[in-house]
């Protein structure tokens, strides 16, 4: 056992070759598939539904249905129906080396339009985000949390580490909003509904008046007809002119939105199964009007990137509850003694939220409104959604010539009282051609430059199936050290590239490897794994490791990412090292720990940890004890009974604890392995995960 821990301290670097299983590969046709959620009167999926119960029409003709199933959100069926975009051809390929296990999961983005949210709306959404993050994520779902502004920066990226989705949280801020026009008095307040009033109503004028009785009362006194008449014409026209840089402004502000939330929906369109995203919004105008830009193809825009990606918007309008006639809390409208602006204003609360209802009823979600609060929605929805039906049908020939957006109706015949809720459309058409250029500058990728965009991608490139587990350690001579472990599945492999990058929470370089892997064919037996393990030395901070390797024999190239949080040991708060799964002892002088956390059903899992910062008694000891439990889902299904540390013979600065559990009892799937060491001395608590999958 000391031979054993000393290894995982020193953690050396080894290749080792295992037998890997033959991996079936599909042709693909395209196909536009959609996924439809079908509830009764009590909001429950409903269950049972064939393929010809359901009727299809694409611009309101019909379509017969290529492809039907029902599928669970997050189920390996679900993945596995991702990579066939024609499920009905099963045409195979020549296998190829297995991929990496993989557990699938829900897909759930945050999209903030911090563009049009106030301070208490940022602080509830904030409030949101805590509470599904302690309460309803759990380790097998990919999350998001994004911004139309972009303030989150490097952390806006899919994780299921809890720290990294903290950190992104803390960087959310309420940001100014000021579509103003231009005047004196009471001529510069003007809400962009009043504006719009100005601008379309051409048979009501009582907003304009006002706004052209204020700029007058700003001119003074004047008592001359044909001064007062020229008066009055140039404050019309500098009202007319202030709501228009009203409305340009504000709808400059929503391109901005509907851009950074478009190419997030196209971005996902290269992840797997079906998503969810939460637009989360004060609201603005579908329309500004016909002098700014054209918001409202914009949004369509929007809702067909949803569509193509697979992506459900549900969008919370997160003003909270307020009257119908909208409290302009702003302070944007002006007091009006006659009550013009007051009945002008009827009807724009839900002006300002129609784009919200559109987005989620066009993309089959919900618009949440009128509530000050919304964590149970987000929950109630991610319910709601955990089963669904596809549907697919081919386009015909005429839709691929010029883009223009579909309009689809899905519904279930003859049972009007169930509620269908599935995407309303999507944009048909070929793709925008590049730009011609007079010159062909495009140069034929080399190894090195396939390397390098694999490692710029934020995707995972999956040609070279390739796996990677972070850890950390304090060691003697080093301090922090995060040690990144590579698997790389393949055959008849004698030369691997590999390289690696680390980013820091700013996306700036920390580090980077590069090494090749001489692989002993007669060893490997024309089959299996090879690891790597890489170690640097990091200062405390949240970081990500990007690894790529390139197959030099067949060309093919393989990525992964992970985050990992090294702590700071200075702030002497009882820490634990990363959880060490699986060690293995090798030729009794290299230690393997695991890299896909992958475990026989009738196999013992063994980890170690190590405490730093440990309290001491008055006779100089710690009083440390460790429980152990295994959760799924976030619900606890295994746990051990305390069991009190030994310092004895050890070091005093990294005490060691290690244990193996029988996993026969688990049923094959996704668990987190979470260890809860306690300080009796300093009365304090500290706990670490690491996920695992029993096969």
């Amino acid at each position: 056992m000391k031979v054993y821990l000393t290894l995982l301290l020193i953690a050396l670097c080894c290749v080792v070759v295992q037998a890997q299983e033959p991996e079936v590969v599909r042709t693909n046709t395209e196909l536009v598939q959609t996924a439809i959620t079908v509830l009764d009167k009590k909001g429950n999926f409903v269950e049972g539904l064939k393929r010809e119960q359901f009727e299809l029409t694409v611009d309101g003709k019909p379509r017969p249905v290529a492809f039907f199933e029902r599928i669970a959100s997050g189920s390996p069926r679900e993945l596995e129906l991702a990579t066939l975009p024609d499920p009905t051809n099963n045409a195979t390929t020549t296998p190829t080396a297995a991929p990496p296990p993989r557990v699938p999961g829900r897909t759930i983005v945050f999209f903030l339009d911090d563009l049009h949210l106030s301070p208490d709306s940022m602080n509830r959404t904030r409030m949101m985000l805590k509470h599904f993050l302690d309460r309803d994520m759990n380790s097998k779902d990919n999350v998001a949390i994004a911004t139309a502004s972009g303030q989150v920066g490097f952390l806006e990226q899919f994780t299921n580490n809890r720290d990294v989705l903290d950190a992104a949280m803390s960087r959310l801020f309420p940001l100014p909003y000021d579509a103003r026009g231009y005047g004196v008095g009471s001529t510069t307040k003007m809400t962009e509904y009043m504006a719009l009033a100005i601008e379309t109503s051409k048979s009501d004028s009582k907003v304009l008046n006002f706004y052209i009785e204020e700029c007058m009362k700003g001119a003074g006194l004047v008592r001359v007809p044909l001064a007062k008449a020229l008066l009055r014409a140039s404050c019309e026209t500098q009202a007319k002119s202030s709501a228009r840089a009203i409305l340009i402004q504000a709808a400059h502000i929503t391109q901005t939105s509907y851009n950074s939330l478009e190419s997030l929906m196209r971005s996902m369109k290269r992840m797997p199964g079906r998503k969810l995203a939460f637009f989360i919004s004060d609201g603005f105008l579908l329309d500004a009007g016909p002098h700014a830009a054209a918001v409202r193809d914009k949004l369509d825009h929007v809702i067909d990137g949803a569509q193509r990606a697979g992506v459900v918007v549900y969008t919370i309008h997160a003003v909270g509850l307020v009257n119908s006639t909208y409290l302009d809390p702003g302070g944007q409208r002006p007091m009006d003694a006659q009550g013009r602006l007051d009945i002008a204003s009827v009807g724009e609360l839900e002006a300002t939220q129609d784009a919200l209802t559109g987005l989620a009823d066009q993309t089959g979600g919900r618009a949440l409104r009128s509530t000050n609060f919304f964590d149970g929605w987000v929950n109630n929805v991610l319910d709601e959604t955990s089963n669904y039906y596809i549907v697919a049908w081919r386009p015909e020939k005429d839709e691929e010539k010029l883009p223009k957006f579909k309009h689809v109706k899905n519904t279930v015949v003859d049972q009007p009282e169930l509620t269908v809720r599935a995407p309303k459309g999507y944009v048909a058409g070929p793709a925008a051609a590049p730009a011609a250029t007079t010159t062909n500058t495009t140069k034929p990728k080399t190894p090195e430059t396939e390397l390098r965009d694999a490692l710029s991608d934020f995707y995972p490139e999956d040609s070279l199936p390739t796996q990677l587990s972070l850890t950390y350690l304090n060691t003697p001579a080093n301090g922090l050290v995060a040690t990144s472990s590579i698997e790389i599945s393949a055959r008849d492999v004698t030369t691997i590239k590999l390289a690696g990058v680390v980013l820091n929470d700013k996306g700036k370089i920390a580090s980077s490897f590069r090494n090749q892997l001489n692989v002993d064919s007669s060893k490997a037996g024309g089959s299996g794994s090879i690891f790597y393990n890489h170690h640097t030395p990091l200062a405390p901070g949240i970081y990500q490791f990007r690894v790529a390797a390139r197959d030099e024999k067949s060309g093919r190239v393989g990525s992964a990412i992970q985050w990992i949080v090294i702590p700071d040991l200075a702030k002497s708060q009882l820490t634990l090292s990363s959880v060490l799964l699986g060690g293995q002892l090798l030729e009794d002088k290299y230690v393997q720990l695991s890299v896909n956390h992958t475990f026989p059903r009738a196999s013992q899992l063994g980890y170690w940890v190590f405490v730093y910062n440990a309290k001491r008694d008055t006779n100089g000891n710690p009083q440390l004890t460790v429980q152990t439990q295994v959760l799924r889902d976030g619900q606890t299904v295994l746990s051990s009974p305390q069991r009190r540390v030994s310092s004895n013979g050890q070091d005093a600065e990294r005490i060691p604890f290690g244990e193996e559990l029988a996993l026969k009892t688990l049923a094959p799937g996704k668990y987190d392995l979470k260890v809860i060491v306690t300080d009796g001395v300093a009365g304090k608590s500290a706990y670490q995960l690491a996920d695992f999958i029993v096969k």
